[in-house]
């Protein structure tokens, strides 16, 4: 890089305030500086450059041609400058959060004024994606939220395990009772199954776990994420498996139940994925410490139900 001497940047920015006020005493005004000060930076403005930017008259300032010729691209210069640090200002004070939609409205956004009350100079933006499928792209968001059977090896990425998958068999309270009450797991014969994602054995496995061999655990209605089979089996559907810490809210309201104890822990899980040099940002630290908090504070709501 070649090296050049700049001008002094305060004196260059008195000078874009005099000539856009033509009068010292309105530039002092606008800088909360003395009528003095302002004059002291342009004198020695004039000295860097070895020729006057002012004609001063009677009635004023009027600018000279090297001062006709210096203001604009030093005022342009000077918006320049604003727009990058008000950008860089934005990109500091932003959190761009790649997250799935069921934990996207089961864990972050209930617990969103938390995280505002705590952390109010942080905005969070939240991008959500059903399936991950491509590379981590930090030109989109800072962190993500992934949720995957084994953690992808990187060399550059922080992967951090924030939530293994537990689930447990969960309904309206209405199932609990009419012509085939659900008491037993056997008694899921009766009702339909909701399959929270597409080609998964989960019910398979639960069933078995439970002891039941006598029912098709392919029957029933498939969706392409546990949001939806969640609003269908609050609306009494059927049943479907869900992960313990996403329903807390709604067996707290009575919107949904879990009818048996048998829980299956497999072998998905989901992680916090961030790069290295992010690692130590403090938007990155706040969110972070404030996810796992929150879903240890879930983790212990469901140990109590």
């Amino acid at each position: 890089m070649n090296s050049m001497k700049l001008p002094p940047l305060n004196a260059l920015r008195v000078f874009v305030a005099a000539a856009e006020h033509l009068s010292f005493t309105r530039a002092a005004t606008s800088l909360h500086l003395t009528q003095g000060a302002v004059s002291r930076h342009v004198q020695t403005l004039e000295e860097f450059y070895g020729t006057s930017l002012f004609i001063r008259q009677a009635r004023g300032l009027a600018l000279t041609a090297e001062g006709e010729a210096l203001v604009k691209p030093a005022r342009d210069a000077f918006q320049l400058l604003h727009e990058a640090s008000e950008m860089l200002r934005l990109r500091q004070s932003g959190l761009r959060v790649r997250i799935p939609p069921t934990p996207a409205m089961r864990w972050v956004l209930p617990n969103l004024p938390d995280f505002q009350t705590r952390y109010p100079e942080y905005t969070l933006h939240l991008i959500t994606q059903l399936i991950h499928d491509k590379p981590f792209n930090r030109a989109e968001y800072d962190l993500a939220i992934i949720g995957m059977a084994r953690p992808e090896v990187s060399t550059d990425m922080r992967i951090e395990c924030i939530c293994r998958e537990k689930l447990v068999p969960v309904c309206s309270p209405a199932l609990l009772q009419g012509a085939h009450p659900l008491r037993t797991p056997e008694d899921l014969q009766y009702h339909t199954l909701l399959h929270p994602w597409r080609d998964q054995d989960v019910w398979d496995r639960w069933l078995k776990l439970a002891g039941v061999n006598s029912l098709n655990s392919e029957s029933g209605v498939t969706f392409d994420a546990l949001e939806y089979a969640l609003h269908a089996a609050a609306a009494g559907m059927g049943v479907t498996l869900a992960q313990v810490s996403m329903v807390n809210d709604d067996i707290q309201r009575g919107k949904l139940v879990i009818p048996f104890d048998t829980v299956l822990e497999t072998e998905w899980a989901y992680y916090l994925m961030y790069s290295h040099e992010m690692a130590q940002q403090p938007k990155i630290r706040a969110f972070r410490d404030w996810l796992i908090a929150t879903l240890e504070r879930s983790e212990a709501i469901s140990r109590n139900m």
